[in-house]
């Protein structure tokens, strides 16, 4: 049994099904590796914690994955802090999610389960599908070496000598000597968990040397030369660090890489959201941009996301300042003659650069504390064979495996910096009112407080990477749909421009409390092209063959249901790895003369003739012959309907008021609260804008959280009785008094309706402006200021009354998880669903990237860090 992560839902569901039978929420299925002394002893089936079902051996099912894990760090065994130390590297190792007590063992034992493992689903279940396979762990590294092409084998092992420094610091080097925990997701070096070093022993790069060396007599012949040579001299003591193995493995990549070309697809696209005064987001190239650039050593395609922070203070301004400043920065250099150090090092002197920038424009106007606007920033740079990546804040980047989304940014926020320190796992500090408060962003303080995070990517194989800003990504949107709407590009089925324009409707129709930005970074190979491997198909479904044209030539409709475009994005065993085509050696040949084929044009025509007046002839005969033999002729085919949002609205059910409709007078929806019931039942039958009743009503603003209280279906049309919770300026928060200084800068406020935000408020700081502000509304709304002609007063939170349900559909996002706040005078009023739960469950808790609670009184001080 799995129940629904949606807060409002949490009905149960089997384990096969894709999406949730009652509320149609994509099914978080979140597998787990269980490590500690009783590991080996959970037996198949046994429910662990009341929440943890055993699917086999070491591998655990969280069955209430919308509920936060109860874990505690009272005590952080010492085997757990390398996780939370080396969380900046989450791409290749797991992390804590949960540490229980294993009441079988009997004793004190506890059990730590580790999310993000190397795990897989063997099919992309669907609900059309048989009973889902268990999970399986990836391949090793060693079972895929003899098989693998050479750049991939050469990647694999710049990933290790990456590892290497940062593992030894934290005493768990010695996990890379281990062949049985390297376990490789296509060009992913990921480890199964780790392992303390053994007391007094410090593993050297002589012993890492010598593991490489078994490897030597499989490995590729363009790499066995390279290898031969690096494993002598880390034997021999001659490499004394890593960044040495470092820089010998990255001429054996460039001297490899050059014998293939590569293609690179960006694609961009941003929206202002259906509850948004303005887009603060901004993004480079322009929104709406598609383009295929094939590389060569002065080509470099740059992409960039900018998240706005300050509200009606300039957000806008800011980020579009960022992009401004980091183009014009690094096209002034030379990025082909850099070496990866100093490419790297160019990445963030460009944010550096533009942090100046806002920050010189901040201080000309005079800007102090919550006044200072700043932005977020995540960019992609190709170059070659590499991809670099940097980022400040909390907009993010995700790389699309075929069989994993990876967030490979760790947000600039208190909860991960809680961990990087040591102080508390990443579940628990998502529980701490400030948790989503970011500690740096562009323009807020000094270039030599910031750090700009910049990583580097080899890219072996066809790469898909999405940036976006928390628009998309809060909630875990992406992480829920990145099958449907994304996996279908690696597979050459989708189309760039339909693909970002669906993510920006998934946004706003899943989220819609913020600007939404996104931008997709797809890397071909074509050289991979004609050997790749058939995807494994799914019962019952033909999966079409891969094309051989660059997918972004390919324009497709978008999938007409989840299942369907489910069943599209089939997986490919990661037991098997691509290898490139070799080009063959050229040969010299005598060509014969080609003889003068016939010109079969004619005979085309012909036959293209009579087979049309063929198909003409039984088109006006068919009725004539279907009364002749009895048989009916055989009905149209048309597409399956899509579900009507509209039937889940219930009594009980929330929804949001999006933008205003075409015409709406003012600043409102367009939407008018009917006052009675006897006005229901007199209305007219409605239209998808109406003129204003005859009968005094409330308008319902953008923004704005209403609750069905009753459904009346009359002949024509459907009548709601909803009413206000809550609006978008009541949830607003009001900005406290700033003092004049302060001695030092703590956390920035996270949006101010962002899901991920679980304080709103701030304390008054130099860089704690709140993000994207709400202006106050203008006078004329209020209750109280004289209405111009044609318009009616605002509904309060607390109003109640009529609409059409035909005139709501347009403008509804229905089903939404509020937060308290935004359920507003509706908290005590509605109604609590029947939850089927097991007997002792804890009560619903919301999950960590769900919406939070805010606290009535939030803290007048920032978090100790």
């Amino acid at each position: 049994m799995l129940y629904c992560s949606n807060y409002s839902c949490q009905a149960p569901n089997s384990e096969r099904s894709k999406f949730c039978q009652k509320c149609r929420t994509p099914l978080t299925k979140r597998y787990l590796w269980a490590i500690g002394p009783g590991a080996e002893s959970c037996r198949t089936d046994e429910l662990v914690a009341n929440r943890y079902l055993v699917k086999g051996g070491r591998v655990l099912l969280d069955t209430k994955p919308g509920l936060l894990p109860g874990i505690s760090t009272e005590q952080i065994p010492d085997n757990l802090l390398p996780y939370l130390r080396l969380s900046p590297y989450a791409l290749h190792l797991p992390q804590v999610y949960d540490w229980v007590r294993l009441e079988s063992a009997g004793g004190p034992e506890k059990l730590a389960l580790l999310e993000r493992s190397p795990l897989y689903l063997p099919n992309t279940p669907s609900d059309a599908d048989p009973p889902a396979s268990d999970p399986q762990l990836f391949p090793s590294l060693t079972d895929l070496w003899p098989r693998s092409s050479a750049l991939r084998q050469l990647n694999w092992l710049w990933q290790i000598a990456h590892l290497w420094q940062p593992f030894a610091t934290e005493q768990v080097v010695s996990s890379l000597l281990m062949p049985d925990l390297l376990r490789v997701e296509g060009p992913l070096v990921r480890l199964m968990e780790l392992q303390l070093d053994a007391s007094g022993i410090e593993p050297t790069l002589a012993d890492l040397g010598s593991l490489w060396q078994q490897w030597l007599p499989s490995a590729h012949a363009k790499v066995s030369p390279h290898l031969d040579a690096l494993c002598q001299d880390m034997i021999r003591g001659q490499l004394h660090a890593s960044e040495q193995v470092i820089e010998r493995l990255d001429e054996a990549l460039w001297t490899v890489a050059q014998a293939s070309s590569r293609q690179v697809s960006l694609a961009t696209r941003t929206d202002q959201g259906p509850s948004r005064q303005r887009n603060e987001d901004a993004c480079y190239p322009p929104s709406g941009t598609v383009q295929t650039l094939a590389l060569t050593p002065t080509v470099t395609p740059l992409l960039i996301v900018c998240d706005g922070i300050g509200g009606h203070q300039g957000g806008d301004v800011a980020s579009n300042l960022a992009i401004a400043a980091v183009q014009q920065h690094l096209q002034s250099s030379d990025l082909s003659r850099l070496s990866p150090l100093a490419l790297m090092q160019e990445l963030e002197a460009a944010a550096c650069a533009a942090n100046d920038l806002i920050s010189q424009r901040n201080d000309e106007e005079h800007r102090q504390d919550r006044q200072r606007m700043g932005t977020t920033l995540v960019m992609a740079l190709v170059r070659g064979h590499e991809l670099y990546l940097a980022h400040v804040g909390d907009s993010r980047a995700y790389w699309i495996t075929p069989w994993n989304c990876h967030q490979i940014t760790q947000d600039d926020d208190v909860a991960s910096r809680e961990v990087r320190m040591g102080y508390s796992f990443y579940r628990e500090a998502l529980q701490h009112a400030s948790s989503g408060s970011l500690v740096q962003a562009l323009g807020m303080s000094s270039s030599s407080l910031l750090h700009a995070n910049v990583q580097r990517f080899v890219l072996d194989d066809d790469s898909l990477f999405l940036l976006c800003s928390d628009g998309l990504s809060d909630n875990d949107r992406v992480e829920q749909y990145w099958d449907l709407e994304l996996l279908p590009v690696l597979g050459g089925r989708a189309n760039l421009e339909i693909v970002t324009q669906r993510l920006i409707d998934l946004a706003n129709s899943q989220n819609g409390h913020d600007n939404v930005t996104v931008g997709i970074v797809h890397v071909q190979l074509p050289s991979l092209s004609p050997t790749k491997l058939a995807p494994t198909q799914l019962p019952g479904v033909e999966v079409a063959p891969a094309p051989t044209a660059i997918a972004s030539t390919a324009v497709v409709s978008p999938v007409s249901s989840p299942s369907a475009q489910a069943a599209q994005a089939s997986k490919p065993s990661p037991n098997l790895s691509p290898q490139p085509s070799e080009p063959a050696l050229p040969k010299t040949q005598v060509v014969s003369p080609v003889a003068a084929k016939p010109r079969p044009l004619p005979l085309l025509l012909t036959l293209l003739a009579l087979l049309g007046a063929g198909a003409l002839g039984y088109w006006l005969m068919r009725d004539r012959l279907a009364s002749l033999t009895g048989f009916p002729p055989a009905p149209t085919l048309s597409p399956p309907a899509e579900e009507d949002p509209a039937i889940a609205l219930q009594p009980g059910a929330f929804l949001l008021i999006g933008r205003a409709a075409e015409g709406a007078p003012g600043e409102t929806s367009g939407l008018v609260l009917l006052p009675s019931s006897s006005t229901v039942e007199g209305s007219p039958t409605a239209s998808p804008s109406p003129a204003p009743p005859a009968t005094a009503g409330l308008a319902i603003a953008p923004g704005s959280v209403l609750m069905v209280l009753e459904r009346r279906p009359l002949d024509d049309p459907t009548w709601l009785k909803l009413k206000v919770c809550s609006t978008e300026q009541a949830v607003a928060p009001t900005p406290a008094a700033s003092p004049t200084s302060s001695p030092a800068a703590p956390p920035i406020a996270p949006d101010n309706g962002s899901a991920s935000s679980a304080n709103p408020t701030l304390p008054a700081s130099p860089i704690g402006s709140p993000i994207r502000e709400v202006p106050a509304p203008p006078a004329a709304d209020t209750p109280d200021a004289p209405l111009p002609p044609g318009r009616s007063a605002i509904a309060p939170p607390g109003a109640e009354g009529w609409v059409a349900l035909n005139d709501l559909r347009p403008l509804m996002m229905p089903n939404p998880t509020p937060t308290d706040a935004q359920r507003g005078v509706c908290v005590s009023s509605a109604p609590t669903p029947d939850l089927p739960a097991p007997p002792s469950s804890p009560p619903p808790v919301v999950p960590p990237a769900e919406p939070t609670t805010p606290p009535s009184d939030p803290p007048a001080s920032p978090p100790v860090g």
